[in-house]
């Protein structure tokens, strides 16, 4: 029997016929196309190591350096050692500012809740708003693991009791830090400024360039100037952290420590570095504050004489310098305020309610130091400079003399205006009349203004240059910064043809006649001088006509007591003045504080020698009087000048005599009281008997007035 052969391994689909078709080979690959590929593939390997090498070079060459403080950054984190701020000492070793130990107490924004942070402002009476914008400023930037700031100067009663409560608070810490204190309180504020926290603003500025956000600084006076001597520097202590801020450990996935312990605050450990800070150097004033005490309560005073006598009295300035060498004995100003507001913030209702008031326009511009920062018109107490800048233009001679007969003045030439002065002006004309011939040293003796209107029209008519008297002005000192080493001083203002010509509003405005040498020869017109300006040149005049400058840094010290720079700066230059000049203006000072002088009456039966000069200006639109008083005692041993500023003061019988006289002798009598020249009587009792002369009862009566309320340009008619 035949059998079909079986097919082993192969089964075929029933219906389905196998394909006999031979299958077709692919067709190989050729040289050619290897060779594309192999370059295509060279070119994207060639790519990638270029791109490569780039961002290498990227990160290693061109921000290595940024890159490398980065990471830096996040393996260390590092807290501020204090340095201490150096001792503000007076010229006898008084402390004015030093520094006492203080807390402040942080947190770490991580570890505590939101609420628990508005909690603790208010327990430790901080600024809540400003607390809690920090709070949120930290958790947003990634930041919270670093420690913030909640109070600066923490009490110790709300430090202990949060203390007691740290399961309430975690991340927690008090800090030992220093706090400036300034045992004086008011006195001497002005000069000695305060301390605050650095704004933003700031940081931005030469002078805090590169400090820390946290950094106390000096806002004012003598912490401003010597603010980078005072200031030291901080040390710190260093701690490893990771890139969010925690202590470095081993950490899971998830990122907690895989040992299990809780999370640490990393300042609550031992630094891995400290570095020790430096301290600031001292600092010794040329203050005597025996006499800064004498002239604060004298400035006080004068200006309660003003509104005793119906006028607001909104301030003044009280200069003291000696003319040997410009060295500041006592500066006052007034409004004023107290320093240790500032320390630590102003913080808690009351002090904000006190930083408001002192900050409104009834409180009067409280943190403006007068007498370097505020320009005023000289008024009468700048004749002495008109007189000598004729003297020296050979304008006048020690015995040229003009003559009032109570008829206007006018410049030469002109037929229009009347000028006017004080005495014509007064209310006690009748018995006063007008000041009839009188010499230079006379004109400053009865404060002549048609003497001087005289002086600037002649100059004017004599000369070419139409910028000489401001010239001599400038020369003396006015119309440019002293130098002094305290911040913001003003450089007053000497105008010039040029600078009518640029600030005039109007083409009358915009003209420079002799109308306007005649206001500037009485301290008024366009003319601003600061009290320090006008004090200095009176100084100069007593040392025999050269321009100190004026300071009141005496020396540096460490804080050991070893002395480390002297401060005394070179003077300025010179009034440029001949000593006949001299001699001609202080014999006519001499006889303002003597007989039919317009200071007579203050100085009555005072046993020192006092030369010098009252004036009583106008100043701003509402024309308000400044009063002065400018003088010296002769023949001391210890020379001081002395300058007494009343802004907003009274005029004619209730000027200058009665609120700027007044006080500047009760200075001088205190100053030079070793001589045994005083009877250390109050400037009330002066004030009282000059206003009782001035009504003519009990003594003699003086002249009252003082070139009181100079006549201004005829109203309608431009200065000129």
């Amino acid at each position: 029997m035949l059998r079909t052969p079986v097919k082993i391994g192969r089964v075929e689909r029933p219906g389905k016929k196998r394909d006999r078709k031979r299958r077709e080979t692919e067709p190989t690959i050729t040289r050619t196309r290897m060779q594309v590929r192999v370059v295509g593939l060279a070119v994207l390997v060639a790519i990638f190591f270029v791109v490569l090498a780039f961002r290498l070079w990227y990160l290693q060459v061109l921000t290595g350096e940024e890159n490398e403080a980065n990471a830096q950054n996040t393996q260390t984190r590092s807290t501020k050692i204090p340095a201490q701020r150096g001792v503000v000492y007076d010229r006898d070793g008084e402390v004015l500012a030093n520094n006492v130990p203080g807390l402040n107490v942080t947190i770490v924004p991580n570890s505590i809740p939101r609420e628990k942070v508005e909690e603790l402002a208010d327990l430790l009476d901080a600024d809540k708003e400003a607390v809690l914008g920090r709070y949120d400023a930290a958790r947003e930037s990634g930041d919270q693991y670093s420690p913030m700031l909640i109070k600066e100067n923490a009490s110790r009663e709300a430090v202990m009791y949060v203390s007691e409560r740290t399961e309430r608070y975690d991340g927690l810490v008090v800090n030992d830090d220093y706090i400036r204190n300034y045992p004086n309180s008011e006195l001497a504020s002005h000069i000695l400024g305060y301390t605050g926290a650095v704004t933003e603003e700031e940081l931005e500025k030469g002078t805090f360039e590169g400090m820390a956000n946290d950094s106390v600084v000096g806002k004012g006076g003598v912490e401003l100037a010597y603010e980078e001597i005072l200031r030291g520097e901080p040390g710190k202590k260093e701690y490893n952290v990771d890139a969010l801020g925690r202590q470095v450990a081993v950490r899971t996935a998830d990122g907690r420590r895989y040992d299990g312990s809780p999370e640490e605050v990393p300042e609550l450990g031992r630094p891995a570095r400290i570095t020790d800070p430096v301290p600031g150097k001292d600092l010794r004033l040329t203050l005597d504050m025996d006499l800064q005490e004498t002239a604060e309560k004298e400035l006080d005073a004068a200006i309660e004489r003003t509104r005793a006598n119906g006028t607001e009295g909104t301030g003044g300035a009280i200069v003291a310098i000696d003319p040997r060498n410009g060295e500041i004995r006592a500066m006052a100003s007034r409004p004023t305020f107290d320093p240790q507001l500032f320390v630590g913030g102003v913080t808690g209702s009351d002090e904000i309610q006190q930083f408001e008031y002192l900050n409104s326009e009834e409180a009067h511009a409280p943190f403006t130091n007068r007498a370097v920062q505020g320009a005023y018109p000289g008024a009468s107490a700048f004749k002495p400079f008109t007189g000598m800048a004729g003297l020296e233009e050979g304008t006048i001679g020690p015995g040229t003399t003009v003559t009032d007969t109570g008829e206007c003045w006018r410049p030469t030439g002109s037929s229009w205006g009347c000028w006017q002065s004080w005495r014509e002006n007064s209310p006690k004309y009748w018995a006063l009349g007008p000041h009839g011939t009188q010499n230079y040293a006379q004109a400053l003796m009865d404060s002549n203004d048609k003497f001087f209107y005289q002086v600037a029209d002649w100059m004017w008519n004599g000369t070419d240059d139409e910028n000489l008297f401001s010239k001599w002005l400038q020369q003396f000192g006015f119309g440019a910064q002293s130098g002094v080493d305290l911040p913001g001083e003003s450089a007053g203002q000497v105008p010039t043809r040029e600078w009518q010509e640029e600030t005039g509003a109007t083409p009358d405005d915009q003209l420079w006649t002799v109308g306007r040498w005649v206001n500037l020869s009485i301290g008024q017109g366009d003319l601003l001088v600061t009290p320090l300006q006008l004090v200095r040149g009176f100084a100069a005049i007593a040392n025999g006509g050269t321009l100190v400058t004026p300071h009141v840094g005496q020396d540096l010290r460490e804080q050991n007591g070893e002395s480390a720079q002297d401060l005394t700066p070179e003077p300025a230059g010179s009034l440029g003045v001949s000593p006949g000049t001299l001699k001609t203006t202080v014999d006519g000072l001499r006889m303002v504080t003597g007989k039919g002088g317009t200071a007579e009456n203050a100085f009555r039966g005072m046993a020192l020698p006092i030369v010098g000069k009252t004036g009583t200006g106008e100043m701003g639109e509402h024309r308000d009087p400044v009063n002065y008083f400018v003088g010296w005692a002769e023949n001391q041993d210890e020379p001081l000048v002395v300058l007494t500023m009343i802004e907003g003061g009274g005029a004619f019988q209730t000027g200058s005599e009665i609120t700027a006289a007044p006080a500047a002798r009760a200075i001088l009598e205190s100053y030079h009281d070793a001589n045994g020249s005083s009877r250390n009587r109050s400037s009330a009792d002066y004030a009282a008997e000059a206003a009782r002369a001035n009504r003519g009862e009990g003594t003699p009566e003086g002249p009252a007035g003082g070139g009181s309320t100079p006549a201004p340009a005829p109203r309608g008619v431009p200065a000129g």
